[in-house]
């Protein structure tokens, strides 16, 4: 059984790798980019490879954490909120290619959204 260090490695490279695709996406868009560019299809696995490891290894830290089944058996509502979070995040690259003209606004948003994970890790407030 992996130690919960070992999944928090994983959970923060992914973390870290997902927030570099989608920064290299954002000033290539803020640069006058298209969405064909010789390095889309190295940013892209970067990118699927980044929220493939944030969801395994947090899963992973919830079970060693014994977060998964709490009493009733639901989900805690904060993960609920990370899980929507990364939805979000997994599927920003597709506004970013849509709507150059809001790639300054969009990694913005990025960088709230990936604040609002971070707290919502911390603190746990539901």
């Amino acid at each position: 059984m992996l130690s919960l260090e070992f999944y928090k490695l994983l959970h923060l490279l992914g973390i870290f790798s997902l927030l570099l695709s989608l920064g290299g996406i954002s000033l290539h868009m803020m640069n006058g980019g298209t969405r064909q560019f010789p390095h889309r299809k190295f940013i892209a696995i970067l990118h699927g490879i980044s929220l493939l490891l944030i969801l395994v290894a947090g899963f992973g830290m919830l079970a060693r954490l014994q977060s998964v089944n709490p009493p009733g058996g639901a989900m805690p509502g904060w993960v609920i909120a990370k899980l929507l979070i990364w939805l979000v995040l997994g599927g920003i690259p597709a506004l970013f290619y849509r709507k150059p003209t809001l790639a300054k606004q969009l990694w913005f948003v990025v960088w709230i959204l990936a604040v609002c994970a971070a707290y919502l890790a911390l603190f746990k407030p539901f």
